[in-house]
């Protein structure tokens, strides 16, 4: 009886299955996607919906996507209205996007506040949270990879803890990097801490117009992000998730057969020495011989032939195999998944906005592997306590951990040290089960999962913020406050590797390095704003914005680290179990404070002429007290063509042309920018940064 059910279920879901397969069967669709001028528009998200499944178009307009038919694909881009489209089946589906003309209307983040895109005058782009929608990304910095114009976010690996500096319009200066200020809801933040979920917009501030506000540390341009607030209306639950599956996208290809491996080898070892001779090693490793090379291709072309020796005279293990290292040092792929949950709503007296994430990685490293996870958790609240009072009340909480291997065999990273001693020659273990020599210098290492360094971040941040609205709402009063702690452990075990290069022998590497260290900081920091904005319109013709305030921050880090060798035994976790006379401990503490007062005047005529005017007297603790202050001013204007009665262009064509102009000064002469924020140095430079250019809406 139980057999039959058996076999009627197992039937069902048989047959369940070559449904869904026949159902599911892929197509290829191809397609081009233009605007209304059919020019070819480059970059467009064209996605499954509901699904990572997607593409983007080439430098022609042109996609290729393979989708079920029958279902629902997407084609989005900045600045454009998004269409939806269901794919019934056809071989090509060429596209026409249009602009989207509430952009014009658009609210752009600035420096403390906010202002239409229209009547912008400095260098600002902004994108908003959706640029992070159905993504397998592990923070916001790799979804602005090429999303803003000018923003340079270079990758240095594939670590999912990358924090990436942001760069603004290229090279800003030799020898300093030129990274911009990166600010969270108004202050310093770590973007890789932050939930993508969260994300409402990104502001970019190019030019000394748009980010001389912020003083000297806007050098090189200010980042803006802002994070989603609490919403009005019922109550909404809401689950995002997504379950990807990742693989190294470039792998060396390496010559990994034995005997063209050995023949390589010693052809250039010959050529580069040019004096008649052989190789007598592969570096030091392994032994070398034309003898050893001769046998190496009898064994080639012979598969059936041992592929390991012991040698009768000395003892050494002779290798024929032909490993590819990098296939034991990396998987195939690996498993990553992201889950987030959020709840909001509210009334107009009070509303909320709760969120939790959690994002993992399982790693790349086939041995000892990098494991990764984030937990980020987000409650945000306002109340309306008067009529001229709401409190506004932001509380986030950020997890990750990471485990990071560490290679000992020459106290350097593991793909110079494949590069030196990786030679295919050998394999991972010899027939006792102890590693080759060269195994322990590069993978083996890691096979044998002893040498690591653990890494733990935690953040609690806290902002309370006060708006008070005055005369029908013209004048506006804004405070907030702002602490932040973060913590941060690392602890690094590195123990010596043992190998046998002879039958019964035992070697180590990683002599030097046998210690265990534990580092912990803190960093508690706080930041203050007040400011107030005054709006004012003279018959609708004569539009006046002002705002002025007063910004300080503070922080304060402390460090220890110690370091011990002579672990007592090779899984010991405690600092308390080594037991060598080495130690190193050292301490660190770091105070600094700004300051600043600022303004900044906006008036435009018919938003047809537009001025702005900002400054900022700013002050900062790490310069000697005769130099700790200096004023930051900048002036930009604009000239919409667009709203000029001689403008008889179809809307249709051009709906909107600005001529726009800007001149700024990063510094007077007592701080210098490219020095400010790396705490030494003075200078009597100034930076002027100026812009002329043509913007230009079709």
């Amino acid at each position: 009886m139980v057999s039959e059910k058996l076999l009627r279920i197992n039937l069902f879901i048989a047959f369940f299955l070559c449904g869904y397969m026949v159902y599911s069967q892929n197509g290829t669709l191809r397609g081009k996607v233009t605007d209304i001028g059919n020019i070819p528009l480059i970059g467009v998200n064209v996605v499954q919906k509901g699904t990572t499944n997607g593409t983007i178009t080439d430098i022609d307009g042109n996609y290729t996507l393979s989708v079920p038919s029958g279902t629902t694909i997407v084609f989005s881009y900045i600045g454009y209205n998004s269409q939806e489209i269901v794919w019934g089946g056809q071989s090509s589906l060429d596209i026409v996007l249009e602009e989207d003309q509430h952009l014009l209307e658009e609210i752009v983040v600035v420096g403390y506040g906010t202002l239409k895109k229209v009547n912008l005058t400095g260098a600002v782009e902004q994108v908003t949270g959706d640029v992070f929608e159905n993504r397998p990304i592990t923070n916001i910095s790799q979804g602005l990879v090429g999303v803003i114009p000018n923003l340079n976010i270079q990758m240095s690996d594939g670590k999912p803890t990358q924090s990436p500096s942001y760069n603004i319009r290229g090279t800003t200066s030799i020898g300093q990097g030129g990274s911009a200020l990166v600010l969270v809801d108004g202050v310093e933040g770590d973007p890789r801490m932050l939930n993508p979920n969260d994300i409402e917009s990104v502001s970019v501030l190019k030019d000394a117009a748009s980010a001389s506000i912020y003083g000297a540390r806007a050098a090189f341009g200010v980042v803006l992000i802002t994070t989603k607030g609490a919403a009005k209306g019922k109550t909404s639950l809401n689950y995002t998730g997504s379950f990807s599956s990742k693989r190294p996208t470039t792998v060396p290809d390496n010559i990994v057969d034995s005997y063209p491996w050995a023949q390589s080898f010693s052809d250039a070892w010959s050529r580069w020495n040019d004096n008649g001779n052989t190789p007598t090693a592969v570096n030091k490793t392994m032994a070398f011989s034309p003898a050893y090379l001769a046998e190496i291709k009898r064994r080639w072309e012979d598969p059936s032939l041992p592929r390991i020796e012991i040698n009768p005279t000395t003892g050494a293990y002779e290798y024929y195999y032909s490993t590819d290292w990098y296939k034991e040092l990396y998987k195939d792929s690996f498993f990553a998944q992201d889950h987030n949950l959020s709840v909001s709503g509210g009334n107009e007296f009070a509303s909320f906005y709760l969120s939790g994430r959690y994002n993992g990685e399982d790693g790349l490293f086939r041995y000892n592997t990098d494991d990764y996870s984030m937990y980020n958790l987000r409650a945000r609240g306002d109340i309306q306590l008067f009529k001229w009072l709401q409190v506004d009340n932001n509380l986030e909480y950020s997890s990750m951990k990471y485990h990071q291997p560490v290679n000992v065999g020459e106290g350097s990273n593991i793909w110079r040290n494949i590069a030196d001693e990786g030679n295919p020659l050998a394999p991972m273990t010899n027939p006792d089960g102890t590693l080759t020599f060269p195994a322990a210098y590069t993978v083996g290492d890691m096979y044998l999962g002893k040498n690591g360094a653990d890494l733990k971040q935690n953040v609690v941040k806290n902002k309370t913020a006060l708006k008070s609205e005055f005369f029908d709402k013209s004048l506006t009063l804004r405070a907030d406050f702002t602490f932040q702690n973060k913590e941060y452990s690392h602890q690094r075990i590195r123990v010596q590797v043992p190998y046998s290069r002879y039958e019964g022998q035992i070697g180590y590497t990683g002599a030097n390095t046998n210690d265990l260290q534990e580092r912990r900081y803190t960093t508690d920091y706080l930041a203050t704003n007040i400011y107030a904005n005054y709006v004012k319109s003279f018959n609708e013709v004569h539009n006046f914005d002002f705002l002025g305030g007063y910004n300080y921050e503070q922080s304060v880090y402390k460090n220890v680290t110690m370091t011990r060798n002579g672990i007592a035994y090779e899984d010991a976790k405690d600092i308390n179990l080594t037991l060598g006379n080495n130690i190193t401990t050292t301490g660190g503490y770091r105070k600094w404070r700004i300051a600043g007062g600022f303004f900044r005047v906006n008036y435009n005529f018919k938003e047809r002429y537009l001025l702005e005017v900002n400054g900022r007297y700013d002050g900062s603790s790490k310069f000697p007290n005769n130099q700790q202050w200096a004023f930051f001013p900048s002036v930009s204007a604009g000239w919409r063509f667009s709203e000029e009665p001689f403008w008889k262009v179809d809307p249709k064509v051009i709906s909107n042309i600005k001529l726009r102009v800007s001149l700024g000064s990063l510094g007077n002469g007592a701080i210098n920018p490219y020095t400010f924020s790396e705490n030494f140095g003075i200078s009597q430079s100034d930076r002027i940064l100026g812009d002329l250019v043509f913007c230009l809406s079709v």
